[in-house]
C-alpha cells in the first residue's frame, strides 16, 4: 500500500535565501532559541500552507501572499505566537494540535485534532506499526499531512531526536513502514516500523483536520 497526498509540489516553499525547498527549516528563524527549539512551530507552518491551499474552506490559514517569496518566514512567526515551545521545546503532541486550532480559529477557519500517543518503552504497550498506519493512512485519504513528534530516533540514522517533522507520503511493505518527512528543507525516508521496534522514549503522531471534513464524491 502506497499513500501520499494530493499536491506534494504544494510543500515547495521559498526560505530566506530565496530558493525552493521541500517544506521549511528551523533554522531559518532570526532568533537563536526559536533555531534551536522551533521544529514545532516549523512543522505545523508547513502543515497549515498545505492545507490552506487544497482545501477551499482552509483558505485563509495561509493566502497567497504568507506563501510568497521571502515571505514565508514571517508565516512562521505568526505561527509561533500560537505553536510556542517552551524550556524542554513542544514536548506535548495535545500542544501542537491545540496550537494548530487556535491559530486556524485566529483566522475563522475550524480544525480538528487528533493523536496517536507512543509511550516511552516501559510505559506500557505501544500501537501497533498495523495502527500507525491506519493512523496515517486515514490522514493521508484525507489529504491531510501528519506531524511526526520523535523523543528518541532508536535505530534511525537520518532522523533527529527530540524533533517534529511533517509526515508526507508511506508506503507499506513486507516488515517495513516507509515514510517520507520533511525536516530541513530537505525530503527524507525513514522506516517507521523501526522507529517503532528500537526508539526507547517514542513519541507521537498528530494530524489537524478541516472540522468537519469534506464528504467524498
Amino acid at each position: 500500500m502506497s499513500l501520499t497526498l494530493t499536491h506534494p509540489e504544494y510543500l515547495t516553499l521559498t526560505g530566506p535565501d530565496g530558493q525552493p525547498h521541500p517544506g521549511a527549516d528551523q533554522d531559518w528563524y532570526r532568533d537563536p532559541w526559536q533555531r534551536r527549539a522551533g521544529c514545532g512551530p516549523t512543522a505545523a507552518a508547513v502543515i497549515l500552507t498545505y492545507l490552506s491551499r487544497v482545501h477551499p474552506a482552509l483558505a485563509p490559514l495561509a493566502p497567497a501572499g504568507d506563501r510568497a517569496d521571502g515571505e514565508f518566514l514571517d508565516y512562521m512567526e505568526a505561527i509561533w505566537s500560537y505553536v510556542t515551545p517552551g524550556a524542554r521545546g513542544l514536548d506535548n503532541p495535545e500542544s501542537f494540535t491545540l496550537g494548530c486550532r487556535s491559530f486556524a480559529l485566529s483566522r475563522g477557519c475550524l480544525l480538528d485534532g487528533q493523536v496517536l500517543k507512543i509511550p516511552r518503552r516501559d510505559q506500557g504497550t505501544r500501537p501497533t506499526a498495523e495502527a500507525c498506519r491506519d493512523f496515517l493512512a486515514a490522514a493521508l485519504a484525507a489529504d491531510c499531512p501528519v506531524a511526526f513528534l520523535n523523543y528518541s530516533s532508536g535505530d534511525l540514522p537520518n532522523l533527529d531526536s527530540w524533533h517534529w517533522v511533517p509526515l508526507i507520503a508511506l508506503t507499506e511493505g513486507e516488515e517495513v513502514l516507509l515514510c517520507t518527512i520533511l525536516d530541513g528543507g530537505e525530503e527524507k525516508v525513514i522506516d517507521l516500523a523501526l522507529w517503532l521496534e528500537t526508539s526507547t522514549l517514542g513519541g507521537a503522531l498528530a494530524v489537524v483536520t478541516p472540522d468537519p471534513l469534506p464528504e467524498e464524491g
